[in-house]
């Protein structure tokens, strides 16, 4: 019971609010991105590589976008800028339900991009100045679970039903229900007295710990979105069908819950290095098995089923591990940029390497993205040892004084 009670959040506007900004519409187009794939394959006639082209092109904004306002998040009014973000972003979908031009479809996605940017600066900022900023992340993301839940339920059908223009309709929906839990989103960082005190570690944006966590991020979402962007097509050459494919998709997102749910209940009791380690090596083991599954439908079912926990446990820890480097929410604000720019590089590589050499060839450069990123989240990982250590030291420090 005290274990249960110790790991709820300590605010759940927070939760909700940060959720809804980052996630219900920062990377809401992360969850509908097989279908979105699939849709712009089919309805507009262009091939994988120029679907993946596509999609990149909007994630980039989102990157850029994200990546240009996270310096400011220490001062920026959060509530604002992401209500801001959403409208944009809920416009430019209701405008490309309606394009007729791929060239005036790629414009509108952009800005799309752009808007979704702004909502997911801000709400992974929020985590940075929560008292614990592992409790947080890991509801948001047992939040970001549920929403895929729904998403891959709602959209494979009004995929069937509507094609592309109403998979935009659907993301225009959703972002409007999220902008009702973005009206609780902290307006400014709150940062402790006991936090401005501490002698804690260097956690400037262009610091060795912080450029080394961007670029894990980076590697990590770009690993991901290699492989799930082509997620449904390689189930079509395994033998699931559209339908099928869709219920696969909602009860592997089912058994995702289970991955955050355990970081918001374990936090960081046990460290943050081995799990961040054991999510990295885990998560790339189940892209691979639904990348090289094309000629195994076993193989490609349990990659498929393990992905949502596995994906959703290690985002949790790795937000968590960014949000602890620096309390204004600058790195975590950037790491989103970064988490954006491997989204969107992810299709557009994983598209030219299927042309090239097929999948076989893709799942050979997700293995070694997966080293990648473990050389590269080490040093952050140190960092983060040596600023949780200075924080205990000035919080008992503050109870002497006292």
């Amino acid at each position: 019971m005290k274990l249960l009670r110790d790991s709820l959040p300590e605010s759940w506007s927070l939760v909700f609010s940060a959720f809804a900004a980052a996630y219900g519409v920062g990377l809401l187009a992360l969850l509908a991105l097989p279908f979105l794939i699939s849709a712009i394959i089919t309805d507009l006639g262009l091939n994988e590589a120029q679907a993946g082209y596509l999609m990149s092109a909007e994630f980039l904004l989102t990157m850029v976008a994200s990546l240009i306002i996270a310096p400011l998040m220490g001062q920026a009014p959060r509530r604002t800028l992401a209500l801001v973000g959403a409208l944009v972003a809920i416009l430019a979908n209701l405008g490309s339900a309606m394009a007729t031009e791929v060239t005036t479809l790629a414009i509108l996605r952009c800005v799309a991009g752009a808007g979704a940017g702004l909502a997911l600066a801000c709400g992974n900022a929020c985590v940075s100045s929560a008292r614990d900023p592992d409790t947080i992340a890991g509801y948001m993301n047992v939040l970001f679970v549920a929403l895929m839940i729904v998403v891959m339920l709602v959209f494979a059908r009004t995929m069937a039903s509507s094609g592309l223009s109403g998979l935009y309709f659907s993301l225009a929906a959703t972002q409007a229900v999220m902008l009702l839990f973005m009206l609780k989103m902290p307006q400014r960082a709150a940062i402790t007295q006991a936090m401005k005190q501490a002698a804690l570690p260097n956690s400037k944006m262009l610091s060795a710990a912080a450029v080394c966590m961007m670029l894990a991020t980076f590697l990590f979402s770009m690993r991901d979105t290699m492989g799930w962007a082509f997620v449904e097509q390689v189930g079509i050459r395994v033998g699931y069908d559209g339908e099928s494919l869709g219920l696969l998709f909602s009860l592997q997102a089912f058994v995702g819950l289970a991955g955050p749910l355990l970081v918001a209940l374990i936090g960081s009791r046990f460290g943050l290095s081995k799990p961040v380690i054991i999510g990295i090596l885990l998560c790339g083991g189940s892209s691979l098995g639904y990348v090289l599954g094309e000629a195994s439908i076993v193989m490609y079912t349990t990659g498929v089923m393990m992905i949502a926990f596995t994906y959703f446990y290690t985002l949790a820890y790795l937000t968590s591990l960014a949000a602890s480097l620096d309390r204004e929410g600058r790195v975590v604000a950037a790491c989103g940029s970064f988490l954006t720019l491997g989204i969107a590089i992810g299709p557009a590589v994983s598209g030219t390497l299927i042309a090239i050499g097929g999948y076989a060839l893709t799942g050979w450069a997700i293995a070694i993205t997966v080293g990648l990123t473990l050389l590269a989240v080490s040093v952050p990982l140190a960092k983060a040892r040596q600023r949780r250590q200075a924080e205990q030291l000035a919080a008992e420090s503050a109870v002497t004084a006292s």
